[in-house]
């Protein structure tokens, strides 16, 4: 890795060589207000060097805390990994390492339990435990001993510190975790063995003044950055509103003048041609600013590991694949608006006739995204609707689930830049005519099949918005497409909560 990429790590963050700051300002002027805060810093994308020093040369750090093989079907370990967790997020960030001796840091012995650490389990930990909850990340890492080591990136707190949320399980008469205590990183007992006369780190609840100092800085730090963000958005007032949904279209149209090209390779060309649809959508940022090429894909698996806790399509949107053929490339298009700056783009039909699906994407890391697909329910091959000839019919449950997961794609890339405003939306669906509305498990009452071929969706929402209106947002979108069918039919926000518990189906 080249050395005028790294960057010197403040006393908070985790002490690891290699951090790669994954956002560049566009402007130089302003790059020490659009560099990252330290908080943000330690769940960056890391490269591969970064975690795998914290097991090929393990050492003690208030950062990292290293545990031996826990099972977490029990519930004391669960517990207690929820209190580490706890302390990292109110240190500002940190790792937790799995598969080694706590008190020499030697590697243990092979996982006799299975320990199964991974996102969704952390996930549900933190939920259960914590207040708020803190976002983590489970990184596999192989060690040059062939063992496989789970790492839990934890990242650090907000304007408020994290808190226990319920009591923990009772061990020698004292519970695990208590509601309602604030756990930090404190140097413990000097420790033994090849790290004599070093205090061990240990995750200790906060018992003296003196032990708020350091949160209590961070969070008002990081509330004086959300509240110096909303003043500059205010004064700025709309001024920059116009010149976003058009950089939008532009964007979301030469997207569509590249997929086409594409089109003939799909052993349902004419169909494809006639009958697809395009999602899209870009960031208003307070300040320009851009992630880091390199690191984009990295960037944009991590976005699909957060949205599949709420979808599990099968085929997520904008998930770089693996398969060489197909394999997300680096292309420039001047048609696109910007033709200084490259960007991400994957075409399954670059493949020789794949027969699985037809993806197109593009994402822009100044924040602009496009994704261009079939309808589901014209894929014979998978026969989502068993007995339904293509281009006879549109499910309003699919229609609403694609069109959630853009919403809910938008707003988890959204965190990977220091200062997203706004974010603007454009759906555009082509094959329209002649389908009427039809789901296997409901129905809908229609006066005949759509009359209009094509229909267009556009939103600018507030990216704070997308946190609890996001079911606002998305009802907004599908109106139009549901419109051509049934003039009655209104599908609201209600109506989409109701369906989210299925997209996990």
């Amino acid at each position: 890795m080249p050395s005028e990429a790294l960057l010197p790590l403040a006393p908070e963050l985790p002490a690891v060589a290699g951090n790669v700051v994954p956002m560049v300002p566009l402007d130089p002027a302003g790059a020490a207000e659009a560099r990252p805060t330290p908080e943000e810093r330690v769940f960056v994308a890391a490269a591969p060097c970064d975690v795998q020093d914290l097991v090929e040369a393990p050492c003690r750090a208030l950062e990292t805390e290293y545990k031996s093989w826990r099972n977490l079907d029990h519930a004391e370990d669960r517990a207690e990994l929820a209190r580490d967790i706890a302390a990292l997020a109110n240190h500002g960030g940190g790792f937790i390492v799995f598969g080694f001796e706590e008190r020499s840091l030697a590697p243990d012995d092979t996982d006799p339990f299975r320990t199964n650490c991974t996102t969704e389990r952390i996930g549900t930990i933190v939920r259960t435990y914590l207040d708020p909850p803190v976002r983590c990340e489970v990184v596999p890492v192989l060690s040059s001993e062939g063992v496989v080591h789970p790492v839990v990136r934890v990242a650090g707190h907000g304007a408020t510190p994290v808190c226990i949320r319920q009591d923990g399980p009772v061990v020698a008469g004292t519970k695990l975790v208590e509601r309602g205590v604030y756990y930090i990183r404190k140097h413990g007992p000097v420790a033994w063995g090849r790290h004599i006369g070093m205090p061990a780190p240990q995750s200790a609840r906060i018992e003296v003044p003196q032990d708020w100092a350091a949160l209590i800085r961070r969070c008002v730090r990081r509330d004086r950055e959300a509240l110096l963000g909303m003043l500059e958005a205010a004064m700025e007032g709309r001024s920059t509103t116009p010149d976003l949904p058009q950089r939008l279209l532009t964007w979301h149209r030469a997207a569509r003048a590249a997929f086409l090209p594409l089109v003939p390779r799909s052993p349902t060309a004419d169909n494809l041609a006639r009958r697809h649809y395009a999602l899209s959508y870009g960031f208003e940022q307070i300040r320009p600013e851009s992630l880091e090429q390199v690191q984009l894909a990295d960037a944009l698996r991590r976005t699909v590991f957060e949205v599949q806790s709420q979808f599990r399509s099968g085929w997520n949107m904008f998930d770089p694949p693996y398969r060489r053929a197909v394999q997300a490339r680096f292309v420039v298009d001047p048609a696109s608006g910007d033709d200084e700056a490259d960007f991400l783009e994957a075409a399954w039909l670059r493949d020789r006739n794949p027969g699985e699906t037809a993806d197109f994407w593009r994402v822009s890391p100044r924040g602009m995204a496009t994704i261009i697909r079939g309808y589901a329910e014209d894929m014979t091959q998978a026969a989502p609707l068993p007995g339904i000839r293509p281009g006879t019919c549109l499910s309003p449950t699919a229609l609403t689930q694609e069109v959630a997961e853009l919403v809910c794609h938008a707003r988890a890339f959204a965190r990977l830049f220091s200062g997203v405003r706004r974010v603007a939306f454009r759906c555009e669906w082509w094959g329209l005519a002649g389908r009427e509305l039809f789901d296997t498990d409901a129905r809908w009452a229609h006066r005949g099949p759509a009359l209009d071929d094509r229909r267009v969706a556009t939103a600018q929402v507030p990216l704070a918005s997308l946190a609890q209106a996001w079911p606002e947002v998305v009802a907004m979108l599908i109106a139009p497409v549901l419109r051509a069918f049934e003039p009655d039919l209104v599908l609201d926000a209600d109506w989409v909560r109701t369906q989210a518990p299925k997209w996990l189906l």
